[in-house]
């Protein structure tokens, strides 16, 4: 099973958020923008996940998240992965971000313990979409503006970590929740 961890926005964020592609999709056709039900802050991809080995991480999960306590996380800044001249990936920032980088090392953590080791630094980001092509300057510029002039911030409550079964397919890949863990043991 391919699988990652995630926690995901409130309904509310995804709602603001779809409203946020909504317009960002007149600027650049060069873009597969993600959609609202499927945004989510990764803390952890682990790839391909044999059945057998689910059991042990999932127990090693619940006992790393269930010392956190939930929190508020907002949602605020935005720009490109790698950089401006190679755009990849369009994001929105989650800014206040310790309590989330403390959860992020935990899971982390349990995950390498498990044999699945990060394959990068941990971003506080959720992936609003993906250049497809190389954008031409007038897209770029229009982007960059777009993404730039995001001022507004939006707060969402963090009370658990999913883990999540990722199906990849042409018209976008497909999330389906394996397990949830909640922040505070409740």
């Amino acid at each position: 099973m391919r699988l990652f961890l995630a926690i995901d926005p409130s309904p509310d964020s995804r709602r603001w958020l779809g409203l946020v592609i909504d317009g960002l999709r007149a600027v650049s056709a060069a873009v597969r923008w993600s959609r609202p039900e499927q945004l989510h802050v990764t803390l952890q991809f682990l790839g391909s996940v044999p059945d057998a080995r689910i059991p042990p991480l999932v127990d090693g999960l619940r006992d790393a998240v269930a010392p956190h306590a939930p929190f508020t996380a907002t949602l605020a800044g935005a720009g490109v992965f790698p950089d401006w001249r190679r755009p990849r990936v369009a994001w929105v920032g989650v800014g206040d971000a310790d309590a989330l980088h403390r959860l992020a090392a935990d899971v982390r953590a349990t995950c390498a313990a498990n044999g699945y080791p990060p394959d990068r630094p941990f971003r506080a980001h959720l992936t609003l979409g993906r250049v497809t092509r190389a954008l031409p300057p007038a897209e770029r510029l229009g982007l960059r503006a777009s993404l730039d002039g995001l001022a507004a911030t939006h707060p969402f409550e963090v009370s658990r970590v999913v883990l999540y079964r990722s199906d990849p397919s042409p018209a976008g890949s497909r999330y389906t929740e394996v397990a949830s863990f909640a922040l505070g043991g409740a």
